[in-house]
């Protein structure tokens, strides 16, 4: 028995898209608040000159200077957003890519790499300012030592006539002194940040990197969504392969239940695709990271994302490219895990239907 033609719901009125986009928000708080600590460590660890810097010390410094949920604020008031406009965008372009194009149905594989790609340039728009104050905001304070040339020797390599140094200096970037004389460093806000950057770099400043996000997640939503539409399908004809009598013989909403995958067969699926596109896409991504933590600090080194490329391959070869790849997955596993269940099973019971009854 084939599974039914979509494993996404199709929007079809303005009932289904608000409930989709009420899930997709539910998803992205509960993701993000889960998942956070997990997102700054991966972050240190792609920013740290050290090729050894490891999970455990990572965590343990973050504790300790209570930077654990670095971040947090702008990642929570731009992930919602963000994932909405993703999974909605999703779900409008499969059903859209099926209806203009012969080939292209809802349980193809180009549909669903192709609904993927669609879905990361729109919310790209809200994903890249998040990256940036955020990333910028959970590797403020690190130890000279573990620090990247990406970010903590900008001052230094500016000239000290540049505007940028001394303002870095003296608010993004710790001192020595500081470091060694408080266990609790002090913090940018996220509003000074965000008026420092648009003071040095203007309004484009917020999405620096936007095309090579683009190039770390384009290619990582069409192999997930490829990856976990197919799983889908699989898990779908293995669970219900000895019920077809009592499916052909069910009809409404008795029908509809019993064409939803049960919550943890969702969760298995998220989680198998998302590690398999989460460690493919990790070369980019830590290019990605450094020249977007680079902002406010940049370097002949880091003046652009070649450079970067150039500096990781010199400082340990290809190795250099898969620093933090344990961590991304570690936090890109449980993140999409949680967000992509919540957002099946909240769609496919109805979210809009128990608020409003």
């Amino acid at each position: 028995m084939a599974p039914p033609k979509t494993t996404i719901s199709q929007p079809q009125d303005s009932h289904v898209a608000l409930s989709n986009l009420l899930a997709s928000s539910t998803a992205a708080l509960a993701s993000r608040l889960c998942t956070h600590p997990l997102d700054t460590v991966k972050t240190r660890i792609q920013v740290s000159n050290s090729p050894h810097q490891g999970l455990i010390p990572t965590f343990v410094e973050l504790v300790r200077t209570r930077a654990v949920y670095r971040g947090l604020p702008i990642a929570l008031a731009l992930s919602v957003p963000g994932l909405s406009v993703y999974l909605t965008t999703y779900d409008l372009a499969k059903d859209r890519l099926s209806r203009q194009f012969e080939g292209f149905g809802t349980d193809t594989v180009q549909n669903h790499m192709m609904s993927g790609m669609i879905a990361e340039v729109f919310s790209g728009l809200f994903w890249t300012p998040m990256e940036i104050l955020k990333s910028k905001q959970q590797v403020e304070n690190m130890s000279s030592g573990m620090y990247s040339s990406t970010a903590a020797t900008g001052a230094a390599g500016k000239s000290a006539s540049s505007p940028t140094a001394s303002n870095v200096s003296s608010s993004t970037l710790p001192s020595a002194s500081s470091s060694t004389t408080s266990m609790i460093p002090k913090y940018t806000s996220t509003a000074n940040l965000a008026r420092q950057i648009y003071q040095h770099e203007g309004f484009l400043g917020f999405y620096r990197g936007y095309f090579i996000t683009l190039g770390v997640f384009v290619p990582y939503s069409m192999i997930y969504f490829a990856a976990y539409e197919q799983l889908k399908d699989m898990a779908w004809r293995k669970l219900h392969s000895s019920k077809q009598d009592k499916r052909n013989r069910l009809v409404g909403p008795d029908a509809q239940e019993e064409h939803v995958l049960p919550f943890f067969a969702i969760m298995g699926c998220a989680a198998v695709a998302c590690g398999i596109a989460a460690g493919i896409s990790n070369i980019v991504d830590v290019v990605k990271t450094r020249w977007q933590t680079s902002i406010l600090s940049t370097t002949e080194d880091t003046s652009s994302t070649k450079r970067i490329a150039t500096q990781l391959f010199r400082q340990g070869g290809f190795a250099s490219f898969t620093r933090g790849m344990g961590a991304r997955i570690m936090w890109m596993v449980p993140s999409v895990t949680i967000s992509m269940s919540t957002f099946e099973w909240l769609k496919a019971h109805g979210l809009t239907g128990a608020i409003t009854s």
